[in-house]
């Protein structure tokens, strides 16, 4: 375990043991009643059966605003712990500090007003639950110093699975995520220092991505059947401008080649299906060590953000835009990158499709190591200490 994953721990297992109680919860009753009576540092403990809590047009079935709530399933094989949507809950599990929660705080869930004013829950970890079936996020987490979301399962939850931003200091582990049809199956978004590792993406439009956020790592992850396995990418209007020092490796990316089923006017409509790892206007990324094959449109590929205004029709980034669009000072190294880019969408982006791709934007862009058959360019700028 790394120095910083043993920091986390400590944190979020010691900051409140001292006066920290344990709530049960049986099959039959209410997970918000045991919230409702929790301190901070509590654990609460659920047992197998399938929870719907609260009214069916409640904005989220669970909210949890205080520090280090533990909200801890013990499945069995073959009993989960389910959260349902009881209704048209937009959310599963909303945790945050009291000013953005409710109908207020998350009018804009990705610039809350603890993501303007400082303020922070300190630890919150969610174990062994099954998410099901809400409209917007199965779990949505901002404004959270040091997390552990672990041996989770989000399925059919329409928008974001797993969606933790503006946060920092911590881990998504174990986790599999299916079903999420109009953006990411998992998410980590304007946040610092999260591991993403060990987790099983399958049949979502995107399977992992990490936005406008710094020095975070995906490591060991399978993304497979969804549009895209892995997206690194920076877009404009948000708290954090900048997207950098992703770690990318020893991942296995195949197969990604569902249907594109993102909004028509959403950025990510413009994308083909069958992209293994996309680096979208990402700096300082590494991608190492990963297996990335069966991609029917490009294995890794390193691209401009302005490249995706193009295919909206514009003529480029539009004027005044508040990062910077290009991706500069990426290093691809040492990846098996095989079988990729084999079906032409027959429309201009075919020139852009094979294992390797760069669109020639930033600088200090580098590919080293790797074994792979074809490359746009044929020739890539390689390494200098790789």
């Amino acid at each position: 375990m790394t120095t910083r994953m043993a920091a986390i721990c400590a944190f979020l297992s010691c900051a409140f043991a001292a006066e920290a109680r344990t709530h049960v919860v049986h099959a039959g009753e209410s997970i918000r009643k045991a919230l409702a009576q929790a301190r901070a540092g509590d654990t609460v403990q659920v047992l197998p059966g399938v929870y719907r809590e609260g009214r069916p047009d409640d904005l989220n079935a669970l909210t949890i605003t205080i520090d280090g709530i533990e909200l801890v399933g013990k499945p069995r094989p073959g009993h989960p712990v389910v959260l349902q949507n009881a209704g048209n809950q937009g959310f599963g599990i909303w945790v945050s500090p009291a000013n953005s929660a409710g109908p207020d705080g998350q009018a804009d869930i990705e610039t809350p007003p603890c993501g303007l004013d400082g303020s922070r829950l300190h630890g919150f970890a969610l174990e062994g639950f099954t998410l099901r079936g809400f409209e917007v996020h199965g779990l949505h987490l901002a404004c959270v110093q040091g997390f552990r979301i672990e041996d989770n399962v989000a399925e059919g939850n329409h928008v974001y699975g797993l969606f933790p931003v503006l946060s920092q200091d911590g881990i998504l582990s174990g986790n599999v995520v299916r079903g999420t049809d109009k953006d990411a199956g998992i998410y980590v978004g304007q946040s610092d220092r999260v591991v993403i590792a060990g987790n099983l993406a399958e049949g979502n439009l995107l399977g992992l991505e990490v936005e406008n956020s710094r020095d975070c790592s995906i490591i060991g992850n399978e993304l497979t059947g969804n549009t895209l396995g892995i997206i690194v990418d920076i877009l404009p209007g948000k708290v954090t401008p900048t997207q950098e020092r992703t770690l990318v490796a020893s991942n296995r990316v195949h197969d990604n080649n569902r249907e594109n089923t993102a909004e028509p006017d959403d950025i990510i409509a413009v994308l083909p299906p069958g992209i293994g790892i996309l680096l979208s206007g990402a700096d300082t990324t590494r991608v190492t060590l990963n297996d990335v094959r069966g991609n029917q449109f490009a294995g890794i590929a390193v691209v401009s953000l302005c490249l995706a205004f193009v295919l909206q029709g514009q003529d480029g980034c539009p004027a005044g835009l508040d990062v910077n669009p290009d991706p500069d000072a990426n290093r691809i190294v040492g990846n098996h990158v095989t079988h990729n880019g084999t079906v032409p969408t027959g429309t201009p982006l075919d020139a852009l499709s094979g294992d390797l791709v760069w669109d020639g934007s930033g600088t200090g862009n580098c590919w080293s190591k790797n074994h792979f058959g074809t490359s746009v360019p044929p020739q890539l700028p390689a390494c200098p200490k790789d």
